[in-house]
């Protein structure tokens, strides 16, 4: 099979024995890079070169995406569900959402600097656990409540030393991570029984976001506007703006493979590696960044609680599957093949939600 990753609708490569160390490891790797490359490539085109048309950068996001997804679905590297018009409709107000919280992304990603805005995005992780709790019940350990509380500390304290405060900026940021919050617990709530993956839910956005987005870049001249800027600009912009739509798509589809050959929890342990790199070269590259004690206090917190909070929910994680796989052993299936079935099942419901909390702050909706 020349298939690179399961079908969309739930099969695990982790849960069938189908990935190797290697697939597990390069998939990880290209999240994590990739991520990285996003931020930095995004950065440099809204703060450096002043790009002041987002919603077109949004527009050329989501096109590169669909023609990626549906050429990897043609040539079968990539299993996508069949497109369903009566979802299409009903996901209509979470692709609004959808496009909102990218927006919110681009413009904080512009008004703060990376360091900054990497620490406050961590914050999206509280607005998940609070919606999950009113809204669906879930309530989170103390030690988890805890490592929120230090992420959320940090955010603080870094923002008391960032000597570029931008009171529109930290609006953005936090409108950034409400709309993150509610997004995901919404596609849980409304949509989770239908196991919807990462991939499927992106071409969906795609489908219904892009009519009017064009509509509107066509209708303000901004878009017009830009294609004329083109001729006269930099090569290296050029390529960067090329390199910002591929990478809005990688970005995407590598969370989908990291999360099906490994589990969502590698995702996110793998995603609190990449923002801690983040920040470093948000320091290194760009001239935003005022270094003070304070300011470097508050990151190292925010750092801190991301790490511990991946740890935990690891440590939940692995009891929670003992406890599965201690209730698979005390049950008499009728036949052995009921046996495998069982067991195949409960894996798979564990590791391919694609809205796991677990990834909640982490999830690209990225910008």
């Amino acid at each position: 099979q020349n298939q690179l990753l399961p079908p969309s609708q739930g099969t695990n490569y982790d849960s069938m024995g189908l990935a190797s160390p290697y697939q597990k490891v390069l998939a990880a790797v290209c999240y994590g890079i990739s991520s990285i490359l996003l931020v930095m490539i995004n950065k440099r085109i809204l703060y450096t070169y002043k790009f002041g048309s987002p919603v077109v950068l949004l527009l050329m996001h989501l096109s590169f995406s669909i023609v990626f997804l549906e050429g990897m679905n043609l040539v079968n590297l990539l299993k996508l569900r069949a497109f369903e018009w009566s979802l299409a409709m009903k996901m209509l107000p979470l692709s609004f959402c959808f496009v909102c919280n990218i927006l919110c992304a681009f413009y904080a990603l512009r008004l703060t600097s990376v360091p900054i805005f990497t620490t406050l995005r961590r914050m999206t992780t509280l607005f998940v656990m609070l919606a999950q709790w009113k809204i669906l019940g879930m309530t989170p350990s103390r030690r988890v409540v805890e490592c929120v509380l230090l992420m959320m500390l940090g955010a603080i304290v870094a923002g008391i030393g960032d000597m570029g405060f931008d009171p529109v900026g930290y609006l953005c940021v936090f409108a950034n991570n409400t709309l993150t919050a509610s997004y995901l617990v919404a596609m849980k709530f409304y949509f989770g029984s239908l196991n919807l993956a990462a991939v499927d839910v992106l071409r969906y956005n795609c489908v219904l976001s892009i009519p009017s987005i064009a509509i509107l870049t066509i209708s303000n001249g901004q878009l017009v506007h830009v294609l004329y800027s083109l001729e006269s600009t930099t090569v290296d912009f050029f390529y960067l703006f090329l390199a910002s739509g591929f990478m809005a798509f990688f970005v995407n589809f590598s969370t989908y493979w990291c999360t099906h050959v490994n589990s969502p929890l590698t995702t996110s342990v793998t995603g609190q590696l990449k923002n801690v790199l983040t920040t470093v070269l948000g320091m290194l590259i760009f001239p935003d960044v005022h270094i003070n004690s304070t300011f470097l206090v508050g990151i190292g917190l925010g750092t801190v609680g991301g790490i511990m909070f991946s740890v935990h929910k690891f440590m939940e994680s692995q009891k929670v599957k003992g406890e599965s796989e201690a209730d698979d052993t005390n049950e008499e299936p009728e036949s052995e093949d009921s046996a495998i079935e069982m067991t195949f099942t409960l894996k798979r419901g564990r590791s391919n939600n694609s809205f796991d909390e677990n990834r909640s702050g982490d999830l690209d909706v990225r910008p």
